[in-house]
């Protein structure tokens, strides 16, 4: 599921992104059930300079943004946690930051022209300290089209998560 599949324009679609400085998980859903696609975006060269990196995944994350035209974009907000040991190559805390920041930014100044709500979480709120590995797996067993070989980092998964966890928030909360 890494390429782009089955553009879709709803206006209940929600967009969830795991954004790092590395590699940036992403899902498109239309409930807690319908999984419409899901990917990584990732650097054309991941031994780039961070900046490099990192602005070559933002022009990737604005053509996503434009080809889904999603109602809602989840992010994966940083509560300051996440250190060197977190990330490859030594990115750190500084780094990852300008990674979810300018993710965060992209999708703030995408809906400033298209109708489109952007809401950070913070990951610690939606993954209650679930080892990764553990909800690679739990979205494998939820998602036929999910596998695991190709989420090395689990970045696709926790974006997958995060979607089916905003959609079970806002219908636990519905009245009817």
């Amino acid at each position: 599921m890494n390429n782009r599949q089955s553009s879709i324009v709803n206006s209940q679609s929600v967009l969830s992104l795991d954004p790092s400085s590395t590699v940036v998980g992403w899902s498109v859903m239309v409930s807690a059930t319908r999984l419409i696609g899901a990917g990584l975006i990732t650097p054309a060269m991941k031994s780039e300079p961070s900046y490099g990196r990192i602005c070559g995944m933002r022009h990737d994350l604005r053509d996503l943004l434009d080809e889904q035209q999603p109602a809602t974009i989840l992010i994966e907000w940083t509560r300051g946690k996440v250190g060197k040991r977190h990330h490859g190559r030594g990115a750190g805390l500084a780094v990852y930051g300008c990674g979810v920041g300018a993710m965060a930014t992209e999708c703030e100044h995408w809906s400033e022209t298209h109708p489109a709500a952007v809401v950070p979480i913070y990951e610690n709120t939606w993954t209650r300290g679930v080892p990764k590995r553990d909800r690679q797996l739990a979205i494998a067993s939820m998602f036929d089209q999910y596998r695991v070989g190709d989420d090395p980092g689990g970045d696709m998964a926790d974006a997958i998560g995060l979607g089916v966890w905003w959609f079970r928030q806002r219908n636990l909360f519905q009245t009817r």
